[in-house]
Parts: C-alpha cells; sequence; structure tokens
C-alpha cells in the first residue's frame, strides 16, 4: 500500500493508493481530505472533478462548526466551553468557566472519574433498561463513535461525551443502555429508546455536530493523543 500526503491552500490531502475497485472521496470532520484510489489512478483529476461538492461540503462542516470558531484553545466541557488555565491539580469551576490541571494526562483522568461516575449514576437511575446490570464501565477515546455495549453487558464510553449538554449525554446513556436488552439497531432497539428519550432523532443530529466541533477543538486533539 501506498500512502501520501499532500498540503494545499484548501487544507491537508491524504492519499491511500491501495488494490480497491474505485476511487473513495472524504471530506473529513476538519476539512481536510482523504482519497482511496487504486495505485495507478489519476487522483489530481478525481479532485478536480469533485471539487465543487468537495467545497459544498467543507460549508457544511463549517457551518456545522460555527459555535467552536475561535474557541479551538479552549475545553469543551458539558456544552460550554471552558478557559484552560494553570493549577497543581485537575479542577473545574463551572461557575468561573475555567478548567485547571498540571498536564494533559492528568486532565483526561479527572475527565474520566467525572464521566465514569455520571454514567454509572444514569444507568442505576434507568433499571427498567438496565435490569440488574452487572457489567464493567470503561471510558475510553474511541474514534468513530460515542459508546458501545458488549454482549456481556460491558459500557464502553467515548470520553468526548463529557464535553456534551447534560441532555445529550442523557441520551448517550440512554441508547448504549438500549442495547443490554437489544444488541442491534432494529426497530424493536429504536423503540426501545424512544420510550425513554422520544427526541433521539434530534439527539443523533446535535451529537453529529458536536463531533465535529470537537474534531476540530486543540485541546480535545491533544487529549485523543495522550494514552
Amino acid at each position: 500500500m501506498n500512502r501520501g500526503e499532500r498540503e494545499s491552500s484548501a487544507g491537508k490531502t491524504t492519499i491511500v493508493l491501495k488494490a480497491v475497485r474505485s476511487a473513495r472521496l472524504q471530506v473529513r470532520p476538519d476539512g481536510t481530505l482523504r482519497v482511496v484510489a487504486p495505485p495507478s489512478f489519476d487522483v489530481e483529476g478525481f479532485l478536480q472533478r469533485n471539487a465543487a461538492w468537495i467545497e459544498k461540503r467543507r460549508r457544511e462542516l463549517d457551518r456545522l462548526a460555527a459555535e467552536g470558531r475561535g474557541r479551538e484553545e479552549m475545553l469543551l466541557l458539558h456544552g460550554r466551553f471552558c478557559r484552560v488555565v494553570p493549577g497543581a491539580r485537575f479542577a473545574v469551576d463551572e461557575a468561573a468557566g475555567t478548567a485547571a490541571f498540571p498536564s494533559v494526562p492528568a486532565l483526561r483522568r479527572g475527565l474520566s472519574r467525572m464521566l465514569k461516575k455520571e454514567v454509572l449514576d444514569r444507568l442505576v437511575a434507568c433499571p427498567d433498561l438496565a435490569g440488574r446490570w452487572q457489567g464493567r464501565i470503561a471510558v475510553k477515546m474511541q474514534k468513530t463513535r460515542w459508546g458501545s455495549c458488549s454482549a456481556l453487558g460491558n459500557v464502553n464510553v467515548n470520553l468526548r461525551v463529557v464535553a456534551l449538554p447534560e441532555t445529550l449525554r442523557e441520551y448517550v446513556v440512554v441508547h448504549e443502555a438500549a442495547h443490554l436488552r437489544e444488541q442491534n439497531h432494529s426497530e424493536r432497539f429504536w423503540r426501545l429508546v424512544g420510550e425513554h428519550y422520544p427526541d433521539y432523532r434530534a439527539a443523533e443530529a446535535e451529537l453529529r455536530r458536536y463531533w465535529i466541533i470537537l474534531e476540530r477543538n486543540r485541546v480535545w486533539k491533544a487529549l485523543g493523543e495522550t494514552g
């Protein structure tokens, strides 16, 4: 497999050349491009032919990310942007809109503790979904989803969930708790979700918007790069 990257005035383009039947083009949440194509494919011509679509997609992503523009160096937490300040230990003052921590790993540990406790409290609060839940909660930096639930009843939650407003944090827990009873996204699953969170379609749309904002946020990018 051949892989290359190049910079342009419009941003970075990642090109992956491998044995695929047809070329695929993705505009990532941060506005950069990713092309997967056969080794002999005319990538430049492909990009030129799709230039209008690329520009339209970038404008749409910019619109969705507007709330975070100019706040990329702030920590998005519980739906609000907090100023990052130095501190000897992890501490959040939501009234003052500040987050203090001595290092990025310390910030990650502090946020993980906050989120894990909240998820546990929310699962306990919905016994009709969780039942006599005996699983574990793990907070991770998942790259493509907000959470997951294993067949053993273990719940994985993306650390990014702690960035969301309360209503969306509630929805993510309801969604994963519903998987404790339905291990798929069938009609029965969505009916179960709807019984506990009727406005789930709007929540799904809001989650997509927040994902784009977080992809462009430098504090959250640093958290993702910290093991």
